[in-house]
Protein backbone atom coordinates (compact mmCIF):
# COMPACT_ATOMS: atom_id res chain seq x y z
CA UNK A 1 0.00 0.00 0.00
CA UNK A 2 1.42 3.33 -0.69
CA UNK A 3 -0.21 7.07 0.03
CA UNK A 4 0.77 9.80 -2.51
CA UNK A 5 0.87 13.22 -3.34
CA UNK A 6 1.00 14.90 -6.94
CA UNK A 7 1.88 18.18 -7.34
CA UNK A 8 0.60 19.09 -10.62
CA UNK A 9 2.97 21.95 -12.07
CA UNK A 10 6.11 20.53 -13.35
CA UNK A 11 9.17 22.56 -15.44
CA UNK A 12 9.27 22.43 -19.17
CA UNK A 13 10.07 20.80 -21.53
CA UNK A 14 10.86 17.94 -19.41
CA UNK A 15 10.19 16.85 -15.33
CA UNK A 16 12.94 17.21 -13.46
CA UNK A 17 13.06 15.36 -10.41
CA UNK A 18 15.37 16.20 -7.42
CA UNK A 19 17.51 13.34 -5.37
CA UNK A 20 15.41 11.46 -3.23
CA UNK A 21 16.93 9.87 0.41
CA UNK A 22 14.70 7.39 2.23
CA UNK A 23 14.52 8.75 5.52
CA UNK A 24 13.54 7.05 8.57
CA UNK A 25 11.87 9.65 10.60
CA UNK A 26 9.17 7.76 13.59
CA UNK A 27 7.87 4.72 15.24
CA UNK A 28 4.42 4.96 14.59
CA UNK A 29 1.62 2.31 13.99
CA UNK A 30 -1.99 2.07 12.24
CA UNK A 31 -5.23 1.76 13.61
CA UNK A 32 -8.61 0.62 11.50
CA UNK A 33 -10.06 3.58 9.39
CA UNK A 34 -12.98 4.99 10.67
CA UNK A 35 -15.50 6.96 8.61
CA UNK A 36 -15.05 11.19 8.59
CA UNK A 37 -18.21 12.42 10.63
CA UNK A 38 -17.72 15.46 11.78
CA UNK A 39 -15.47 18.74 11.41
CA UNK A 40 -13.18 18.97 14.20
CA UNK A 41 -9.83 21.59 14.79
CA UNK A 42 -6.65 20.02 16.13
CA UNK A 43 -5.30 20.69 19.37
CA UNK A 44 -1.49 20.78 20.05
CA UNK A 45 -1.42 19.52 23.40
CA UNK A 46 1.98 17.52 23.11
CA UNK A 47 0.68 14.98 25.87
CA UNK A 48 3.33 11.87 26.34
CA UNK A 49 1.73 9.03 24.88
CA UNK A 50 0.65 6.18 27.57
CA UNK A 51 1.72 3.04 25.08
CA UNK A 52 4.36 3.46 22.39
CA UNK A 53 3.94 1.13 19.53
CA UNK A 54 7.08 0.11 18.14
CA UNK A 55 6.52 0.12 14.32
CA UNK A 56 8.75 1.92 11.31
CA UNK A 57 7.77 4.35 9.12
CA UNK A 58 9.71 5.71 6.06
CA UNK A 59 8.90 8.97 4.34
CA UNK A 60 10.76 10.12 0.59
CA UNK A 61 12.22 13.69 1.42
CA UNK A 62 13.86 16.09 -0.95
CA UNK A 63 17.77 16.55 -0.09
CA UNK A 64 17.65 19.81 -2.31
CA UNK A 65 15.79 23.33 -2.41
CA UNK A 66 16.96 23.84 -5.82
CA UNK A 67 15.20 22.58 -9.22
CA UNK A 68 18.70 21.33 -11.16
CA UNK A 69 18.96 24.50 -12.62
CA UNK A 70 20.32 26.44 -9.67
CA UNK A 71 16.75 28.22 -9.07
CA UNK A 72 15.69 27.90 -5.70
CA UNK A 73 12.72 26.40 -4.83
CA UNK A 74 9.56 26.69 -2.24
CA UNK A 75 8.22 23.99 -0.51
CA UNK A 76 4.47 23.28 -1.22
CA UNK A 77 3.58 21.54 1.88
CA UNK A 78 6.66 21.28 4.19
CA UNK A 79 6.14 18.73 7.36
CA UNK A 80 7.87 19.22 10.21
CA UNK A 81 8.72 16.79 13.53
CA UNK A 82 4.44 15.73 13.20
CA UNK A 83 3.09 13.91 16.20
CA UNK A 84 -0.28 12.49 16.76
CA UNK A 85 -2.29 10.49 18.62
CA UNK A 86 -5.66 8.68 18.29
CA UNK A 87 -8.37 11.40 19.55
CA UNK A 88 -10.36 9.04 22.15
CA UNK A 89 -7.53 6.75 23.24
CA UNK A 90 -4.42 9.33 23.14
CA UNK A 91 -2.45 6.41 21.95
CA UNK A 92 0.18 7.73 19.98
CA UNK A 93 0.84 7.23 16.36
CA UNK A 94 3.04 9.64 14.52
CA UNK A 95 6.12 10.36 16.31
CA UNK A 96 7.93 13.13 14.43
CA UNK A 97 7.42 13.12 10.87
CA UNK A 98 9.31 15.03 8.45
CA UNK A 99 8.20 15.45 4.56
CA UNK A 100 9.22 18.41 2.22
CA UNK A 101 7.57 18.51 -1.03
CA UNK A 102 8.01 21.14 -3.87
CA UNK A 103 5.79 21.73 -6.82
CA UNK A 104 5.94 19.64 -9.75
CA UNK A 105 7.34 16.13 -7.27
CA UNK A 106 5.69 13.21 -7.39
CA UNK A 107 6.55 11.64 -3.18
CA UNK A 108 5.23 7.93 -2.58
CA UNK A 109 5.72 7.29 1.08
CA UNK A 110 5.43 3.36 1.32
CA UNK A 111 5.05 0.74 4.23
CA UNK A 112 3.77 -2.20 5.57
CA UNK A 113 0.48 -2.60 7.06
CA UNK A 114 0.22 -0.73 10.29
CA UNK A 115 2.81 1.71 9.64
CA UNK A 116 1.28 5.03 9.83
CA UNK A 117 0.34 5.68 6.10
CA UNK A 118 -3.55 6.18 6.30
CA UNK A 119 -3.09 7.98 9.54
CA UNK A 120 -0.76 10.55 8.06
CA UNK A 121 -2.88 11.05 5.45
CA UNK A 122 -6.02 11.57 7.48
CA UNK A 123 -4.30 14.36 9.78
CA UNK A 124 -3.74 16.19 6.70
CA UNK A 125 -6.57 16.48 5.41
CA UNK A 126 -7.89 17.12 9.58
CA UNK A 127 -10.01 13.89 10.39
CA UNK A 128 -11.58 14.22 13.55
CA UNK A 129 -10.57 11.08 15.14
CA UNK A 130 -6.73 12.15 14.92
CA UNK A 131 -5.12 14.72 17.69
CA UNK A 132 -1.87 16.52 16.81
CA UNK A 133 0.37 16.78 20.06
CA UNK A 134 3.48 18.60 18.34
CA UNK A 135 5.11 19.50 15.11
CA UNK A 136 4.42 21.76 12.13
CA UNK A 137 2.67 21.41 8.81
CA UNK A 138 2.54 24.51 6.30
CA UNK A 139 1.09 24.33 2.87
CA UNK A 140 1.39 27.04 0.28
CA UNK A 141 2.83 29.35 3.13
CA UNK A 142 0.02 28.68 5.50
CA UNK A 143 -0.29 26.93 8.92
CA UNK A 144 -2.56 23.84 7.54
CA UNK A 145 -3.05 22.85 11.53
CA UNK A 146 -5.01 25.93 12.43
CA UNK A 147 -7.70 25.17 9.65
CA UNK A 148 -11.00 23.53 9.34
CA UNK A 149 -11.09 20.20 7.12
CA UNK A 150 -13.37 21.92 4.36
CA UNK A 151 -10.93 24.96 4.89
CA UNK A 152 -7.67 22.70 3.70
CA UNK A 153 -10.09 21.75 0.81
CA UNK A 154 -10.58 24.85 -0.54
CA UNK A 155 -7.03 25.54 -0.16
CA UNK A 156 -6.07 23.04 -2.67
CA UNK A 157 -5.55 19.69 -0.51
CA UNK A 158 -7.35 17.22 -2.35
CA UNK A 159 -7.58 13.27 -0.69
CA UNK A 160 -7.75 10.35 -2.95
CA UNK A 161 -9.79 7.01 -1.52
CA UNK A 162 -8.90 3.92 -1.88
CA UNK A 163 -12.61 2.93 -2.52
CA UNK A 164 -14.68 6.12 -3.47
CA UNK A 165 -17.93 6.59 -2.03
CA UNK A 166 -21.35 6.38 -3.78
CA UNK A 167 -23.55 9.98 -3.35
CA UNK A 168 -27.16 8.96 -4.46
CA UNK A 169 -29.32 11.96 -5.70
CA UNK A 170 -26.29 13.73 -6.28
CA UNK A 171 -25.36 13.75 -10.26
CA UNK A 172 -21.93 14.39 -11.18
CA UNK A 173 -22.34 17.97 -12.56
CA UNK A 174 -24.06 19.77 -9.59
CA UNK A 175 -21.33 17.96 -7.42
CA UNK A 176 -18.28 19.43 -9.52
CA UNK A 177 -20.11 22.52 -9.97
CA UNK A 178 -20.62 23.16 -6.46
CA UNK A 179 -17.40 22.45 -5.37
CA UNK A 180 -15.78 24.32 -7.95
CA UNK A 181 -17.42 27.38 -7.26
CA UNK A 182 -16.63 26.98 -3.66
CA UNK A 183 -13.49 27.41 -4.63
CA UNK A 184 -13.18 30.43 -6.69
CA UNK A 185 -15.28 32.04 -3.69
CA UNK A 186 -12.41 30.98 -1.51
CA UNK A 187 -10.23 32.78 -4.51
CA UNK A 188 -12.10 36.12 -4.47
CA UNK A 189 -13.03 35.15 -7.71
CA UNK A 190 -16.63 35.34 -9.73
CA UNK A 191 -18.87 31.84 -9.42
CA UNK A 192 -19.70 30.72 -13.12
CA UNK A 193 -22.85 29.54 -14.40
CA UNK A 194 -23.82 26.24 -15.61
CA UNK A 195 -23.37 27.21 -19.03
CA UNK A 196 -19.62 28.93 -18.23
CA UNK A 197 -19.26 25.49 -16.24
CA UNK A 198 -20.36 23.16 -18.55
CA UNK A 199 -17.71 25.01 -20.98
CA UNK A 200 -14.91 24.81 -18.43
CA UNK A 201 -15.38 20.55 -18.01
CA UNK A 202 -16.11 19.74 -21.04
CA UNK A 203 -12.39 19.19 -22.52
CA UNK A 204 -11.53 17.82 -18.57
CA UNK A 205 -13.89 14.38 -19.72
CA UNK A 206 -11.12 13.34 -22.36
CA UNK A 207 -8.36 13.43 -20.01
CA UNK A 208 -10.03 11.03 -18.22
CA UNK A 209 -11.88 9.11 -21.14
CA UNK A 210 -15.41 9.49 -19.75
CA UNK A 211 -18.75 10.68 -22.00
CA UNK A 212 -20.52 13.14 -21.39
CA UNK A 213 -23.57 11.29 -19.62
CA UNK A 214 -21.77 10.61 -16.86
CA UNK A 215 -22.14 14.33 -15.42
CA UNK A 216 -25.91 13.96 -15.19
CA UNK A 217 -25.32 10.07 -13.48
CA UNK A 218 -25.01 10.71 -9.56
CA UNK A 219 -21.79 10.85 -8.07
CA UNK A 220 -20.21 6.84 -8.11
CA UNK A 221 -23.25 5.37 -8.19
CA UNK A 222 -23.28 2.30 -9.99
CA UNK A 223 -20.01 2.92 -11.46
CA UNK A 224 -17.00 0.17 -11.86
CA UNK A 225 -14.10 0.34 -10.15
CA UNK A 226 -12.21 2.37 -13.05
CA UNK A 227 -15.43 4.43 -13.59
CA UNK A 228 -14.90 5.32 -9.82
CA UNK A 229 -10.93 6.49 -10.30
CA UNK A 230 -12.02 8.41 -13.50
CA UNK A 231 -14.40 10.33 -11.97
CA UNK A 232 -12.36 10.94 -9.11
CA UNK A 233 -9.20 12.03 -11.02
CA UNK A 234 -12.14 14.15 -12.68
CA UNK A 235 -12.76 15.60 -9.31
CA UNK A 236 -8.89 16.67 -8.98
CA UNK A 237 -8.67 18.18 -12.15
CA UNK A 238 -12.24 20.81 -11.96
CA UNK A 239 -11.23 21.93 -7.45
Amino acid sequence: MAWQIQCTASPPPLPSFSPFTLKSTSSISLPLPLPLTRSSRFRSTHAPSPRPIAASFSAVESTTSTDGLGNSKTPLLEVKGLTAVIAETKQEILKGVDLVVHHGEIHAIMGKNGSGKSTFSKVLVGHPDYEVTGGDVVFKGENLLDMEPEERSLAGLFMSFQSPVEIPGVNNIDFLHMAYNARRKKLGEPELGPLEFYAYIYPKLDLVNMKTDFLNRNVNEGFSGGERKRNEILQLAVI
